[in-house]
Formats: C-alpha cells, structure tokens, sequence
C-alpha cells in the first residue's frame, strides 16, 4: 500500500474539520508502526495524553480536560537505536516551526543528550510529501524564530547534521521545497512509509 493510495482510502472516512484534520496521518502511522514490528525491525508506539473525565449533574461524562501532555508523539526503537517522534500534519504549503510546543521541545532536547539516540520530527504536507526532520535541524529554525524580535532577528545558523550542511529559513515557517531532498521519504512498498530507514544514514558509525 503506498501513502497516496491510503489517503484516498481515507479521504471519504474524515470530514475537513479542525478536529479531524490529522486523524489520516496518525492512522497511517499505525499501519507503518505495526509493519515494521511484523517484520522484527522496530516497535515504536503511540505516547497517550492523559485526561481526567468530566461529568454533568447525573453522573454521565460528558467532556474531558487534559491533566497532563504528552511529551511526544511516539516513543520506541529502531533497532538498536532509540527514537522519539513528533508527528505533525498540514493541509497547507508551509508548517510552523512552534507547532512542536515548549514541552515537547524540551523533552526532544533532554532525549537526545546521548549522540546514540534519534529524535524525529515527521511532518506530512497533505499526506503527499513526508518530511523526516533530525531535531537538530527543527530546534535550529524554531530558535531562530522564537528567541528575537523581528527586526533584531539574526540569521539562523547552519545545521550540519551527519555532514548534511542546511541553513533553515528566515520566517516562522518552513516549505517543502526549504527541506533538504535527503529527508524525504518517498511512500510506497510494505511498509507505505518506511521513514524510520532513515536512521540507518544517521547512526554515528555512518556520519
């Protein structure tokens, strides 16, 4: 199955509703996650958020209030390698660097204190292009924009990422087109998108 088969699979099963907008993507990554476990290669599993119910007057739970975020998306292993993933979607052209929040930043910088683990920000553009964004790289563009006023803002510093050198853009967001090709991962075959592959290119051995 490849992504773009299983977004048309699923386009007629969500509406275009704010709430709904990346149920896709995160059901998609279930299939993907499962795959790779089937085949022995990886076990990655959603991180839940925890909620306390509310109740009306009779008893009945009739809303939930977030008691506590979750740090990040997913949490697992490639291999023999640890992985934290921040999955995030877009219907637009452009994904805002703060879409990863202040509390999952700063589990992603605490993850990744040790060279041998790997932290992902996954990004989808429209369940058509997938993104596999080292943190490093995604730390330096949204420090970039978040740490100057706009007109004091400085350039944002180059990122050399196992020898990959990339400068990220000087807005709040970033395009498709701004990532380096190197960290797209293209859909298709078993695994619908095999992006956890990518790190076999990242381990410290190989750069």
């Amino acid at each position: 199955m490849t992504a773009e088969e299983y977004r048309a699979a699923t386009a007629r099963r969500y509406d275009r509703s704010r709430a709904n907008r990346g149920k896709p993507f995160e059901d998609l990554l279930l299939f993907v996650h499962e795959s790779y476990q089937q085949r022995g290669r990886a076990v990655v599993h959603k991180v839940p958020t925890e909620f306390i119910p509310l109740r009306d007057h009779t008893g009945k739970v009739c809303s939930v209030k977030v008691e506590r975020k979750s740090c990040v998306d997913y949490l697992g292993r490639y291999g023999p390698t640890a992985v934290a993933v921040e999955a995030k979607h877009t219907e637009d052209a452009r994904i805002r660097w703060d879409r990863v929040e202040d509390h999952q930043a700063d589990f992603m910088d605490d993850f990744c204190i040790q060279p041998q683990v790997v932290g992902i920000v996954l990004v989808s553009f429209g369940l058509r292009r997938f993104f596999a964004v080292p943190w490093a790289a995604w730390k330096a563009g949204r420090q970039a924009w978040s740490t100057a006023a706009p007109r004091t803002r400085p350039a944002p510093a180059q990122v050399d990422f196992c020898g990959l050198l990339w400068t990220p853009p000087t807005r709040a967001s970033v395009a498709a087109e701004e990532l380096p090709p190197e960290w797209e991962i293209r859909p298709g075959g078993g695994l619908a998108l095999p992006y956890l592959d990518i790190i076999d290119r990242w381990r410290p051995e190989n750069g």
